[in-house]
């Protein structure tokens, strides 16, 4: 059997694969630091040949010149394309629909993710971030009054997204004492166990009834046609005042010009904002000069409105699923 990455591989993770499958499995992977001298592996010709024998392709990026390569019509063997972490959204999957390839994810960093959007809705709803900036100026002047803690416990938590990683924070957020809703695009997809965690699992179409709850909601919603712009200013009006929203899902399936306006009138307690709607070019990427270009030399806004400007939204550069123990392992652990 053959597997073929579509993008460049940390050394570590290539040596953990190599050392935990079996030797017969051929991994075919350009390796950063090494091989890798910036061009995208889907338009590397070695990995391009490669593909033709592959039954498995890792990556999102994949190419209908890939495609012709790799699949039976063609002669090809590929059986699925796998995409290790959550999101699809890099996928092209009317591609996919074409070549009638299969298509997986792994759910294998859910944990991690939720772990980081407990940690959100804390420093939100206790305002660590703007208190943390005065008192490296040694400004303790807003210490009992400006931008009071909230307390998590006895409120209601909104999970928007009931996957892998909202069940993850269903099972943390048992601790607060807190009363758990949640809302989900198939309800017939929820599980005994996903039951016993929350009062009630709402449809899509039910989402207004679900966000008049919450008085914290933690979106882990993916990014579909379905989902892209979800939370609009009808679904920000139907929300409590007051109400703290954290998103480790996808930055856009919130309306960001809503969410801008719903900071501005102060709708919203806090928002803890992980994905974002602007990213600077990938690491594959090359400049008109042919070099790669460093992310630290870059200057980029996470939005297109300044939400980096309100004292009360926590923003991370979506990093929610890396930690230290290896990003790229946790998903081979799944």
């Amino acid at each position: 059997m053959r597997i073929v990455f579509l993008y460049p591989l940390n050394k570590d993770a290539f040596d953990f694969l190599r050392d935990k499958l079996p030797k017969d499995i051929e991994i075919i992977a350009k390796i950063r630091g090494e091989d890798y001298q910036g061009i995208p592996p889907n338009q590397d010709p070695e990995i391009i040949a490669a593909v033709k024998d592959a039954e498995i392709l890792l990556g999102p990026y994949v190419t209908e010149e890939i495609l012709q390569q790799a699949t039976p019509q063609f002669d090809g063997k590929l059986k699925v394309i796998l995409i290790p972490w959550t999101g699809v959204d890099r996928l092209d999957l009317n591609l996919t629909k074409k070549f009638q390839v299969p298509v997986a994810n792994s759910h294998g960093n859910a944990r991690t993710i939720a772990e980081f959007g407990i940690a959100l809705l804390l420093t939100a709803a206790k305002n660590i971030i703007h208190h943390d900036k005065l008192l490296r100026n040694g400004d303790w002047s807003s210490r009992f009054k400006d931008y009071p803690s909230i307390n998590i416990t006895g409120k209601t938590i909104g999970l928007l997204g009931f996957g892998a990683i909202g069940t993850e924070c269903a099972k943390m957020l048992k601790c607060f004492d807190v009363r758990l809703i949640a809302c989900r695009r198939s309800l017939e997809k929820t599980t005994v166990a996903q039951k016993t965690l929350v009062e009630k699992v709402y449809a899509y179409t039910e989402v207004h009834e679900f966000l008049c709850q919450a008085d914290a909601i933690i979106s882990s919603l993916p990014l579909t046609a379905e989902t892209k712009g979800f939370l609009s200013d009808k679904e920000f009006a139907a929300m409590k005042d007051g109400v703290i929203l954290i998103n480790v899902g996808r930055g856009p399936t919130i309306d960001e010009k809503a969410l801008y306006n719903a900071l501005l009138n102060g709708k919203l307690f806090a928002a803890g904002l992980d994905p974002q709607w602007n990213y600077p070019p990938r690491r594959e990427t090359k400049n008109k000069k042919g070099e790669i270009d460093s992310e630290k030399d870059l200057k980029i806004f996470p939005s297109n409105y300044p939400l980096h400007e309100f004292d009360n939204v926590v923003l991370s550069p979506h990093r929610a699923g890396h930690v230290a123990e290896g990003y790229e392992r946790a998903h081979w652990q799944d």
